[in-house]
């Protein structure tokens, strides 16, 4: 089992390289997303809510879920699916961690208290009790990280023989471990997944803020999102490759039943 990690950090550059000739376009749609999301959040940092409270301690998940969020597309970025979505995976239960929080303040000391009293911890923030009333959709965005858990955290059988291979010579015989996406279609897969979670990520949040605040003064027209821009694209590829419409729509929660 051999692995130069020179040639691994040259793969990482010449990948990089191939995915802004393939995907320069979606580069610049996470650029907008990200931009649009910190736009939205900016709100708490500067604004008392309808009932005069501040939630500036808000910000600090704000910020894990910005920093995992520009980590994971790195990894998109580089074709390797599997780092990103682990790298993410801090990010979205920083959002779920918020949620709650904004239900009810009492919360943050549980969280904050954890290692003292774990029992009241797992009772409020473990399962589906991390499902919060005050985010949107926050019953699908756990659901999301329970399938990050399960697929790219432990060492399960699914995991384990995803990117593996045997290969036999003779009596000799050697694992390979894959470290990058090999199959574009799993790899589009995992993008429009990942941009279509982030695009619900903010119209969420987006949601969850005008709920505190109000809607904002200078509020725009309604906007067009990633789901119906590149509604066309992504079912063409969900026809095209039955696992990458899983990941699709397990991950990034399109929803093909009416077209597939």
């Amino acid at each position: 089992m051999r692995f130069d990690l020179l040639e691994y950090a040259a793969t990482q550059v010449r990948n990089r390289e191939t995915f802004l000739l393939n995907y320069g376009k979606y580069f610049g749609v996470f650029s907008y997303q990200l931009d649009s999301l910190l736009n939205v959040w900016s709100r708490i940092g500067s604004e008392k809510d309808l009932e005069g409270r501040s939630h500036a301690g808000l910000l600090i998940f704000i910020s894990i879920l910005r920093r995992h969020v520009i980590l994971g597309f790195q990894h998109i970025a580089t074709y390797q699916s599997f780092v990103a979505w682990l790298t993410f995976r801090p990010g979205l239960e920083a959002l779920l961690v918020l949620g709650k929080f904004v239900d009810d303040p009492a919360n943050a000391k549980i969280w904050h208290d954890r290692l003292v009293n774990r029992n009241a911890y797992q009772n409020a923030f473990s399962g589906r009790n991390l499902i919060s009333k005050s985010l949107p959709r926050s019953s699908d965005f756990r659901e999301v990280m329970t399938r990050l858990n399960d697929d790219f955290m432990h060492p399960n059988p699914d995991f384990t023989y995803r990117d593996m291979s045997v290969r036999e010579s003779g009596e000799k015989l050697s694992l390979e471990i894959q470290f990058f996406d090999v199959v574009s279609d799993i790899h589009e897969g995992h993008l429009l997944a990942y941009l279509n979670l982030l695009d619900l990520i903010f119209c969420t949040s987006e949601l969850l803020v005008n709920n505190l605040y109000g809607p904002p003064l200078t509020a725009s027209t309604k906007r067009r999102t990633f789901t119906d821009d590149e509604a066309l694209r992504a079912a063409d590829l969900a026809i095209r490759n039955p696992t990458a419409k899983k990941v699709m729509e397990e991950l990034g929660l399109w929803q093909f039943k009416s077209i597939v």
